[in-house]
């Protein structure tokens, strides 16, 4: 199966990420290259300095550490 870039492929870039398996199976399944990972991991490093430095409820927070979590596991099962 090849692995895909959603972002990349909205914005008309090269969007093949990868392939697994099964490597005979010609459909496509949707990933995230390095660069839109980093450029979304930086957003959410955002909100969470924001929602810090507002004063909102720690459940928001929480929240979105879980998230910044959850994308260092899948970066660690990619490699």
């Amino acid at each position: 199966m090849k692995i895909v870039c959603s972002w990349c492929r909205q914005e008309g870039k090269t969007e093949l990420v990868g392939e697994k398996a099964p490597l005979d199976d010609a459909r496509e399944t949707h990933g995230i290259c390095v660069n839109h990972r980093h450029a979304v991991e930086a957003r959410w490093q955002e909100s969470i300095h924001i929602v810090s430095n507002s004063g909102v409820a720690t459940g928001l927070s929480s929240l979105l550490f879980r998230w910044t979590g959850l994308l260092k596991v899948t970066k660690k099962m990619r490699q």
